[in-house]
């Protein structure tokens, strides 16, 4: 097909679905298709890998998938000088720089060369599928690690160094005490006592997996993406650093071949949902001098900051914001609930009453406009219109109960997960009736721990990040507004649960990915399908209800960690968006059909 014809054919498809993947398509006077064929070093055509292109000077990078024949093509691109770079798991990553004109569509081939050592590139998810279970000893080590090195950081950050056992030691010394910030040791902080009775075992097994001697370890890449799942356009915003606001951070996983980042630049954008006019509202996890939440402009990818005053100058710390009917940003701030207006962006503040406990991380908007936020001692309903406080205390109590996940469900009750009980709470209004789900424990354990094994379990019991062997860990949770379902994301787990609302019933569906992907929050769509992230995978997920099948996304980013999952029902279009905690950037997933790409096969 000639070029200028299939330029005008597929500027006129987009057009035609009101399609606006370009964020600079606003302000661009001229597009561009950019497109091109991948093959290996032996001319062997390769699918489902990661093409990616970001404008000289921008803050935003595009990225596409090549077909089942090699194949990819990018939406209209606007005029000026781009870096394009392809890359595999596997394969060294190969850039070239490109120029854009008023009168050119380019063509931009890659040839990939093969990698002898690519555990770089590797996902959290791909390392703990390496780890050998061949022997009872070995599965059972590798879930003493799962559950006790991989709970606030992907497993890939670990795995991706090696130590002799003394250097292993002092990692595990350090992070018997270690909070998921990276707080520095204190003496006065107790260790994990998990962590702390199995460090011996622990260091043994981590020399032997990944000390300077020869690894029993053998690598296999996950598949990549094909049909549905590499024909998906994803958009990455940076996000300025949450240590230094003024600048972005320098190690974002756009090169695999890199590695995991350390995180310590970033662990800003922790939550992330969009208003009703497509703009991003983000809270920051971190406590910095300029922000508690922000808005990104996808058109622009300018980001506003906004700032709750704490003390010494600084920013009121978030980390969970829900969008209610009418377009207000609710989030937590330290202790107290945020609120904003997304139109004429004003703030406020409202404190808890003495007594009462602090807001907790997570929201959800039922469909009467009341807000549910988890708490301590288990979750409160804030009234916006009366600006009052309704506390819900969970039953089961003690020093490790704390509420992570909330959701509101079609019927107004909130649900609130007690992750180290392995249980939910249930708060009804109407009544005041306070119930419990318990989730069942994770089957098929005799044949890996042993009752020595048993037995300190049961006495240390689970705690956020450290967990006894047979604990699902519900994290946080989605509910179907329009139905009559609440999903939770079962941590350690590795399973979707859906409960039943009138009936309590639950129904366990496991991920059927290898290794640890990290199921960690959930959110359900307008047509009823549940979206999962997936931390350690840097992948997200769909589940759907009536078929029980799952699609996996890949990101085209590594070691995102991230920790939400936001969908857009607002457009004609769904579309999916996914905060990057630990590398400090904010995605969004749009979705293209067969129809869209056929012109250029």
């Amino acid at each position: 097909m000639n070029r200028k014809i299939f330029h005008l054919l597929t500027v006129s498809i987009f057009a035609a679905v009101s399609y606006q993947i370009l964020p600079q398509a606003e302000t661009a006077v001229t597009e561009s298709i950019l497109s091109g064929k991948i093959v290996s070093a032996s001319g062997q055509a390769l699918d489902g890998i990661v093409v990616s292109a970001r404008e000289d000077g921008s803050t935003i990078t595009t990225s596409v998938f090549t077909d089942d024949r090699g194949a990819y093509v990018f939406p209209p691109l606007g005029q000026g000088t781009y870096r394009v770079w392809a890359q595999a798991v596997g394969f060294a990553t190969s850039n070239e720089e490109i120029s854009l004109t008023s009168s050119s569509d380019i063509v931009q081939d890659f040839t990939l060369a093969e990698l002898a050592d690519f555990s770089k590139q590797l996902s959290g998810s791909e390392w703990m599928a390496s780890l050998p279970d061949d022997t009872r000893e070995n599965r059972r080590l590798k879930h003493l690690f799962r559950n006790n090195c991989a709970g606030c950081h992907t497993p890939n950050f670990v795995l991706q160094n090696r130590f002799d056992r003394a250097g292993w030691i002092k990692i595990i010394d350090v992070m018997e005490t270690i909070g998921i910030y990276g707080n520095p040791p204190r003496d006065d902080v107790s260790p994990f006592p998990l962590i702390r009775h199995f460090k011996e075992e622990l260091a043994d097994y981590l020399t032997s997996m990944r000390g300077p001697e020869t690894s029993p370890m053998k690598f296999k890449p996950f598949p990549r993406p094909r049909g549905e799942t590499a024909r998906v356009v994803i958009t990455e915003y940076d996000y300025t650093s949450s240590s230094n606001p003024d600048e972005y951070v320098t190690h974002d996983g756009s090169n695999w071949m890199e590695g995991a980042p350390s995180a310590y630049e970033a662990r800003g954008p922790h939550d992330a949902e969009v208003d009703s006019r497509g703009n991003v509202w983000i809270v920051d996890s971190q406590r910095n001098p300029v922000r508690t939440i922000a808005k990104l402009d996808p058109a622009t990818g300018k980001i506003t900051n906004f700032k709750l005053d704490a003390d010494h100058g600084v920013a009121k710390r978030s980390h969970g914001i829900v969008i209610d009917q009418n377009d207000i940003a609710w989030f937590n701030a330290d202790v107290g609930l945020g609120k904003i207006n997304t139109r004429n962006e004003k703030l406020e503040w409202f404190e808890p009453p003495k007594g009462m406990a602090g807001a907790g991380g997570t929201l959800d908007v039922d469909n009467e406009g009341m807000i549910w936020v988890s708490s301590s001692t288990g979750a409160f309903q804030f009234n916006p219109n009366t600006n009052t406080f309704r506390n819900f205390l969970s039953k089961s109590k003690g020093s490790n109960g704390r509420t992570y996940g909330v959701a509101a469900d079609a019927d107004g009750n909130g649900w609130w997960a007690q992750m180290n009980y392995d249980k939910l709470g249930v708060g009804n209004p109407r009544t005041g009736e306070i119930t419990e789900v318990a989730m069942q424990p994770v089957p098929g354990l005799d044949e890996i721990i042993t009752d020595s094994d048993r037995k300190i379990f049961e006495f240390a019991g689970s705690d956020w990040n450290s967990a006894t062997a047979w604990s699902q860990s519900p994290r946080r949770l989605g509910a179907d507004k329009k139905g009559d379902t609440v999903w939770v994301a079962n941590w350690w787990g590795g399973n979707l649960a859906k409960i039943d609302i009138k009936t309590h019933k639950v129904t366990y569906y496991p991920y059927p990915g290898q290794g640890f992907p990290g199921i960690y929050d959930t959110t359900i769509d307008r047509d009823g399908m549940v979206w999962i992230n997936l931390m350690n995978a840097d992948r997200v997920a769909r589940f759907d209800p009536k078929t029980e099948q799952w699609t996996e996304f890949q990101l085209p980013s590594l070691g995102t960690e991230s920790r939400f999952i936001a969908v857009d029902n607002h457009k004609d279009r769904l579309e999916v968006w996914v905060p990057y905690w630990r590398t400090q950037r904010i995605a969004r997933i749009q979705f293209r059909t067969e129809e869209e790409l056929r012109s250029n096969r």
